[in-house]
């Protein structure tokens, strides 16, 4: 939870002053149309052949080029007297890349993901390294716009007397899109498309109904979107709901009371507005209340939903398997074949399915879901693993730890082999102890090394791995003296030379 939150706060503090320029300068949409062409650049670096998630160092070059583009584009497309609005150009933009996108990623072998990552995000898995790279972005492009910030904010608020100043606003739109296209870039794949408009555009739009003092505005919208996305963020982790949308619909609804409460403080007669909110709201839960009453029946034969073309409904079908205790054979076959599916939730939704009945014919299938494009799917094949698993399988456990990019996986995978009985899940264990990224995964990798090694050797977390040299030797040549000789207590769970 720790590098989310610490996300969310960097997303606020960016986002929050550029949100105030756009709404100033009435172009709504451009964070949207920005980080759009970015996600853009992004396909179109994967159908070059680059990894969405082993190579995003190319994928963000590639995203920062077309937003490049866009940044130029939105410059010169600024007209004096405004023949045609700023906006109809920045909307026509966002359409277009969207389109484009959807055509791009229709050449992907799972082209509706790709698209749902980008537009949705998952911010609940951002990596350290993710987070100090950005922060170290926002920080640079922070100074550079506080150096220049006259010409920044007399340009967005007036720029008809910049003009007149001698300010060449082409110039200092250019290098206001250009250095925007660099945060909605690194946002992007942060949080999704979104996501990254809402923290430009709510927190913002809160701000200024309640404050007309730059500083005030900056305050208020900080403390809101640092406030709304961690609550998000929560909410999200807690419940198993996609982090973007949950933090998108927090902010919707902060919004909405935040319009409310301004509506009431500014209304001529309180008593009446709070009156009018009242009944505004009784209409409102009666409108979608009547609505209730067209509910379409749902289909329940589990077969036919299980074929069908359309996610929500093959969803349907498991969780009614799932509370079909009778399962026959047939049944049993079409969640080996959803476990192949081309949505990452479905394939998870039908892993743990197999882990709920136990179906051991599904372990081959599991194994090669060890490899999913998805953490979650990967997180559920683990754990179907150790449920199905046997003594046979560590092998590939083992493999799979050595190509696994997340480490808390990674970690998972350890245990897996070690629940198993193979002592070579204690190695893994101590590479992550020495190597891993986060304090909280090495304290993880240490404390499950625990629970199946009586070692008294003191080891410290919280200390970076060039420090932890001299605390991991003595694992390590423990490890290399007794790893040949190790037997395994199935009633302790314990394994001693």
């Amino acid at each position: 939870m720790t590098y989310p939150m610490l996300a969310c706060l960097l997303l606020a503090g960016i986002h929050v002053y550029l949100g105030i320029h756009v709404l100033a300068r009435k172009v709504i949409f451009v964070d949207l149309a920005l980080a759009q062409i970015a996600a853009l650049g992004a396909v179109y670096g994967v159908l070059l052949g680059y990894d969405l998630d082993g190579d995003q160092w190319s994928i963000k070059l590639f995203s920062l080029l077309f937003a490049s583009v866009g940044a130029f584009i939105f410059s010169l497309t600024r007209m004096r007297h405004e023949r045609v609005p700023q906006e109809a150009i920045i909307g026509i933009t966002y359409a277009v890349a969207l389109a484009a996108t959807i055509l791009m990623t229709a050449r992907l072998a799972h082209g509706a993901e790709q698209v749902e990552t980008l537009l949705a995000g998952s911010i609940l898995w951002v990596r350290g390294s993710t987070i100090v790279a950005t922060a170290a972005l926002y920080a640079a492009i922070g100074i550079f716009h506080y150096r220049f910030r006259r010409n920044f904010l007399l340009i967005s608020h007036d720029p008809l007397r910049a003009e007149a100043e001698g300010v060449s606003v082409r110039l200092w739109d250019f290098l206001f899109y250009f250095t925007f296209g660099f945060v909605v870039t690194s946002s992007v794949a942060i949080a999704g498309v979104l996501l990254v408009f809402c923290f430009l555009v709510i927190p913002a739009v809160i701000a200024v109904l309640f404050a007309d003092r730059l500083s005030a505005r900056l305050a208020i919208g900080w403390v809101i979107g640092a406030l709304v996305s961690l609550l998000g963020v929560i909410i999200s982790y807690t419940s198993d709901l996609p982090s973007g949308p949950t933090i998108v619909v927090c902010f919707a609804l902060f919004l909405i009371a935040s319009g409310i409460l301004w509506y009431v403080l500014h209304a001529a007669d309180k008593a009446v507005a709070v009156l009018r909110v009242a009944a505004g709201g009784v209409a409102f839960a009666a409108f979608f209340g009547l609505t209730l009453l067209f509910e379409k029946a749902p289909d329940r034969d589990a077969a036919k939903l299980l074929a069908s073309p359309l996610k929500n409904e093959r969803l349907l079908g498991l969780h009614m398997l799932a509370a079909d205790s009778s399962l026959e054979q047939t049944g049993l076959e079409k969640i080996l074949l959803l476990l192949t599916d081309a949505e990452a939730e479905v394939r998870g939704q039908a892993l743990r399915l197999v882990i709920d009945r136990r179906l051991a014919a599904a372990l081959p299938q599991v194994l090669a879901l060890l490899y999913d494009p998805q953490d979650l799917v990967r997180e559920d094949a683990v754990r179907a693993a150790k449920v199905l698993g046997h003594a046979g399988i560590t092998p590939q456990l083992l493999a799979a730890a050595d190509q696994e990019e997340d480490e808390y996986i990674r970690v998972e995978l350890a245990e897996a082999a070690l629940e198993l009985g193979d002592p070579h899940g204690l190695l893994v264990l101590i590479q992550v102890m020495d190597n891993g990224e986060a304090t909280d995964i090495r304290k993880d990798a240490h404390e499950h090394l625990s629970a199946h090694l009586n070692l008294d050797f003191p080891f410290h977390a919280e200390l970076a791995a060039a420090a932890n040299d001299s605390e991991i030797r003595p694992f390590r040549e423990w490890w290399e003296k007794h790893h040949h000789e190790l037997k395994w207590n199935p009633r302790t769970k314990i394994f001693s030379p």
